[in-house]
């Protein structure tokens, strides 16, 4: 094999990876999304996963999913009277 047959070859064989790991992270995120939307908790998915938690907010947002949990801590400027608390 000539010098110019191996490098071609190592750049088809680098463009076929490339475009295996693409097809493999879209397939991981439609999974994840339609995960979620089955009613499947983040952190059920990302201990089945083994991605962090972070990882599936994200997927989650690139894909408008709504917020994956109720917030945990309340602003103090909310809960003094005259703040912004909801009427």
């Amino acid at each position: 094999m000539t010098e110019e047959e191996a490098v071609t070859r190592l750049k088809q064989a680098a463009d076929a990876k490339r475009a295996a790991e693409k097809a493999a992270a879209a397939q991981f995120e439609t999974a994840v999304v339609d995960a979620l939307r089955s009613g499947l908790k983040p952190k059920a998915v990302a201990a089945a996963t083994g991605y962090s938690y972070e990882t599936i907010r994200r997927i989650a947002r690139a894909n408008d999913i709504g917020r994956l949990r109720e917030p945990t801590v309340t602003s103090r400027k909310k809960t003094q009277p005259g703040g912004n608390s909801p009427a």
